[in-house]
C-alpha cells in the first residue's frame, strides 16, 4: 500500500486474557528496545497503513486500515514474532464490530477486571505513542478519541468500578485472603511504575504492615515509598529483605526473570522452609515457573488472580449491561462518521492532550 493510501475498512487483530495464555502474551509483548517504535515497526513489517497498537499485560491488539491481504499479514507477523502458531489464540474484527472492540476494551468491558481503571489510560497511552509515530490516520484519530471520551462516559455513568478496579487491587485482594492480617505481615514491591503503585495503594489500604517498594531506580522508589509511607530500597536490597518477607509483588519492566528456579531454591533453605507468597503481575513475567518446586515457595500470576475477580461481577449485572448499551450506541454512531465523506463535525483529527 502507498503512503497516504488508506483504505475505507478497519481492522484489529490481536489476542487477550481470555484466548491466550500468559506464555503467549508474554512472547508478543514489546521489548524494552521497541519503546517508542512498536508502531512504526507493524507498519513496516506489515506493510499496512493506520497501524495503533494496543499493549498490555492482558492484551496485544493491531488496529490499522488494512489492504486487501492485510489480515493475513497482521496474523502472519503476530505468529512470527511468537514463533509458533497462535492462529487460533486470535481474534480478528473488522469494520463496525472492530470500533465496538475498541469501545468495549477502553470501558473495561473486555478486561478480565471489569472496569478496570488502567486500560482507559492505557488505550490513550497507545493512541497518543501512534500520534508520535505518525502512524495514526483518520480512522485511528476518530475511533481512538472516541473511545477515550466513551470510556470515561461509562465510568462517570455506571457504577462498574464497583469492587475490584484494577489488577493491582486484585493482587492486594489476594494478598489479604492469603493472611486474614497484614498489619504484622513484611511485604516487598519490586518495581516503581503503574501497576506496583497500584498494587502498594491497595495494599496499604488494606492495612499491610512492613512495606519495602525495591527498585532499579532508587529515586523512583524513593518518590513511592515517601508517598505511601513505606521503605525505598534498591534491587539487591530488594532480594536480600525476601528472607524476611511474607509477600512479595513482583511488576518491573525487566525482559527477564529476576526470579528463577535456583534462587528460590536457595531462597527456601535460607527461610527454613517458611511460606512465601509471590505475585508476578509483570509482563514479561518476573518470575520463573519453576520457583514453585521450591519448599514453601508459592506463586501467583495475572491470570490466577482471574478467580478473586470473578466474586466482584454478580453485583454490577445492572450496570454492565447498561455500560455495554451505551458501547452499542456509541461505537455504531462513531462507524457512521468514521465512513462519512467529511470527517465529523467537532471531532478534531489531532492528538489528544497528554
Amino acid at each position: 500500500m502507498r503512503l497516504g493510501m488508506t483504505s475505507p475498512e478497519w481492522l484489529v487483530v490481536g489476542l487477550n486474557h481470555a484466548t491466550a495464555p500468559v506464555e503467549i502474551r508474554e512472547a508478543i509483548s514489546p521489548k524494552p528496545h521497541e519503546a517508542g517504535r512498536i508502531n512504526t515497526l507493524v507498519r513496516e513489517a506489515t506493510g499496512q497503513e493506520g497501524v495503533v497498537v494496543i499493549s498490555t499485560c492482558s492484551r496485544f491488539e493491531v488496529y490499522c486500515q488494512p489492504d486487501k491481504d492485510g489480515e493475513q499479514a497482521v496474523v502472519e507477523w503476530l505468529v512470527r514474532r511468537a514463533g509458533r502458531d497462535i492462529s487460533s489464540s486470535l481474534y480478528v474484527r473488522r469494520g463496525p464490530e472492530a470500533v465496538s472492540h475498541l469501545f468495549r476494551v477502553a470501558a473495561g468491558l473486555d478486561s478480565w477486571v471489569v472496569g478496570e481503571t488502567e486500560i482507559l489510560g492505557q488505550c490513550k497511552a497507545a493512541y497518543q505513542g501512534a500520534c508520535a509515530e505518525k502512524t495514526a490516520t483518520r480512522y485511528g484519530h476518530l475511533a481512538f478519541q472516541r473511545a477515550l471520551m466513551v470510556g470515561k462516559k461509562v465510568r462517570n455513568e455506571t457504577r462498574i468500578v464497583g469492587g475490584i478496579a484494577s489488577i493491582g487491587g486484585a493482587a492486594a485482594v489476594l494478598a489479604r485472603s492469603i493472611f486474614n492480617e497484614l498489619k504484622e505481615r513484611v511485604i516487598v514491591v519490586f518495581g516503581a511504575g503503574t501497576m506496583a503503585s497500584s498494587s502498594v495503594r491497595h495494599l496499604r489500604s488494606k492495612g499491610a504492615g512492613e512495606l519495602f517498594v525495591s527498585n532499579r531506580s532508587l529515586d523512583k522508589a524513593q518518590a513511592l515509598a515517601a508517598e505511601l509511607g513505606g521503605k525505598p530500597i534498591t534491587l539487591a536490597e530488594g532480594f536480600d529483605r525476601l528472607d524476611q518477607a511474607d509477600i512479595a509483588v513482583f511488576s518491573t519492566g525487566a525482559d527477564r526473570c529476576l526470579l528463577d528456579g535456583e534462587a528460590a531454591l536457595a531462597l527456601s533453605r535460607r527461610r527454613g522452609g517458611r511460606s512465601l507468597f509471590i505475585i508476578d503481575i509483570a509482563m514479561p513475567r518476573n518470575v520463573a515457573p519453576e520457583v514453585t518446586q521450591a519448599e514453601g515457595i508459592y506463586l501467583y500470576d495475572i491470570d490466577d488472580l482471574k478467580g478473586v475477580v470473578e466474586k466482584s461481577l454478580a453485583k454490577r449485572e445492572e450496570d454492565l449491561a447498561r455500560a455495554a448499551g451505551i458501547v452499542a450506541c456509541e461505537s455504531a454512531d462513531c462507524w457512521g462518521r468514521m465512513t462519512h465523506p467529511l470527517p465529523a463535525a467537532g471531532v478534531p483529527l489531532a492528538p489528544v492532550a497528554a
